[in-house]
């Protein structure tokens, strides 16, 4: 790799990485280099469409490379931990797609892999956390402008799967990490950590919308097995309480919110991603707007100024500066480690919901 070509990226999925990555990362300062899918015609449209070099068709040709220096996984949950694995061996820097893997064993694999390539970047894409307001947030609850945290709550609140029209495919199925738990839950799953701290405890309730949909390769109803709905309550080491829900049945689609209470005040972020202050709590209190410390502009060219498509652009951005520097452990990346973690506490939800119990993580 030479100076002037940047960091190399190799895509593997078309979806994700043709909505967003590909066009957000070549914003934020890296290359995208090469496209597998498992579909030509896929790999084909979507190299077309943004000027890549290379395209294959199986995920180990892409790892195999030597034109590529990342590896952005954006396939299906289970897939994750084989592919994660086999880019780390082949000594290829790895971003990996959310929600960690299928359970928690894989997601073992995962990091110990990681730790046997000390010298390779590899992190979940939990782009969330480079967000600017988000991290102001965070900031401003460290530097104890809320206290002591008493609570705090994390929303998504969409209406995708209320479309009984949706065909089934692998969001349906629980077996291949399909379900808003594990797509969205687990980056609110993350943002809790982030923010507030270690999680404890949690209880959970899954929901699911439509119980069959229409798979059009055979032509007939399938069963949907994954959850569109779940509401999860958890105990924070710190003592604070959390509720997090995440949802694709919701009418009206009211998208993210954050809110955080505590002993001196309380901030939220609201579902414009503009952030509110509320310094000494009480009933009737009003919400000041708090302004970005570093007043950054809208970025020009993303396909959407969405918090996950604005988030990538600083999560590439970073790395594009980072990575030339030989730094592979960054400050606000979600790390393999941090990976397992949600992994283990979306394990221990489904097994709540289950049993109708409080899990101690």
């Amino acid at each position: 790799m030479s100076a002037s070509e940047g960091l190399r990226v190799g895509f593997i999925g078309s979806g994700w990485s043709d909505r967003v990555q590909i066009p957000v990362f070549r914003l934020g300062g890296l290359t995208p280099q090469a496209i597998a899918s498992a579909n030509l015609a896929n790999a084909q449209r979507v190299a077309a469409a943004h000027n890549l070099p290379e395209v294959y068709t199986t995920w180990q040709a892409l790892v195999a490379s030597d034109s590529v220096d990342i590896v952005s996984i954006c396939t299906p949950p289970h897939l994750h931990a084989e592919i994660a694995i086999a880019a780390l061996a082949a000594g290829k820097h790895v971003i990996c797609e959310k929600p960690t893997a299928l359970n928690v064993g894989q997601a073992e694999a995962m990091l110990a892999a990681a730790q046997a390539a000390p010298g390779r970047l590899a992190i979940m894409d939990h782009e969330l956390r480079f967000h600017p307001q988000r991290l102001h947030m965070r900031q401003l609850i460290k530097e104890g402008y809320v206290g002591s945290v008493l609570q705090a709550r994390f929303d998504r609140l969409g209406s995708e799967r209320l479309d009984a029209s949706l065909p089934w495919n692998w969001w349906s199925d629980a077996e291949r990490g399909g379900g808003m738990l594990g797509a969205l839950g687990s980056h609110l799953i993350d943002l809790a950590r982030w923010m507030i701290g270690r999680i404890e405890s949690v209880t959970a309730q899954l929901q699911t919308g439509h119980l069959y949909r229409l798979d059009p390769t055979h032509g007939a109803q399938r069963q949907v097995t994954a959850d569109d709905h779940a509401d999860l309550l958890v105990r924070f080491v710190n003592g604070a309480i959390g509720a997090i829900t995440v949802s694709g049945i919701t009418p009206g689609g009211y998208g993210m919110s954050i809110l955080v209470v505590g002993t001196d005040g309380a901030l939220k972020l609201d579902n414009q991603d503009q952030l509110f202050g509320m310094k000494g709590v009480y009933p009737g209190g009003e919400w000041e707007p708090i302004r970005p410390k570093n007043n950054l502009p809208a970025v020009e060219g993303l396909p959407n100024q969405g918090p996950f498509t604005v988030g990538s652009y600083y999560l590439a951005q970073t790395l594009a500066m980072s990575l030339p520097m030989g730094e592979t452990l960054l400050d606000d990346a979600a790390s393999f480690y941090d990976g397992l973690v949600v992994q283990r506490t979306m394990d221990a939800a489904r097994l709540a919901h289950q049993t109708r119990t409080w899990q101690t993580l």
